[in-house]
């Protein structure tokens, strides 16, 4: 291979690269759609707590869950059919997407109701698998700055292993706005200005 080739190869896979960032960012509205439900989760929760109605709480969790897989399962079914060729980043985000939707679930619902550990200990553990994904999908696609969310989130399950278990719901509703939604919004409208440009 001469040099002239390998600039090419290199100028193709950046070029693909660049396609996959965008059809990442074009996907923010998945990210949105979480956040939104999580929010309203969050909130019911809260309330649910203040209000000493603990027995809800499950219902309202598993609620938020089955809308947000619902929809999830719709919107990438509709995404397939819009693409129907894949770049290897785009098949290793959606299974980093899968996995930690995976983790999600079994540190939030199912770990904690056949009492491997208190329903105290959720919001950290889930803090924990969020950095994860946020941090690895940072990796992905180069995007630095949800590679520091990543670590955000880190910062925030330690964090939050010392603030009373009573109050972990407002703290991580305030990371969760800082360390996600706001990042999810970012993306979103960074690749629209880009794509209106092309």
């Amino acid at each position: 291979m001469d040099e002239q080739q390998a600039r090419e190869e290199i100028r193709i896979i950046k070029n693909m690269l660049e396609k996959t960032k965008k059809a990442t960012a074009e996907s923010g509205t998945l990210f949105i759609v979480w956040g939104v439900l999580i929010s309203l989760a969050l909130i019911g929760s809260y309330l649910l707590v203040y209000f000493k109605r603990y027995e809800w709480e499950w219902l309202n969790w598993t609620a938020m869950a089955v809308i947000g897989w619902v929809y999830s399962v719709v919107y990438g079914i509709r995404q397939q059919r819009k693409e129907p060729v894949r770049t290897h980043i785009q098949i290793a985000a959606r299974h980093l997407y899968f996995a930690s939707g995976a983790g999600f679930l079994l540190v939030g619902l199912v770990f904690p109701r056949i009492g491997v550990y208190s329903y105290e200990a959720i919001l950290v553990l889930i803090s924990a698998v969020t950095g994860i994904l946020f941090f690895v999908m940072g990796g992905i696609f180069e995007w630095p700055f949800l590679t520091g969310a990543g670590v955000v989130w880190w910062a925030g399950a330690v964090g939050m292993s010392f603030v009373a278990a009573n109050d972990r719901t407002l703290v991580y509703l305030g990371l969760f706005i800082v360390a996600y939604l706001i990042p999810s919004f970012i993306l979103r409208s960074k690749f629209r200005k880009e794509q209106s440009r092309a």
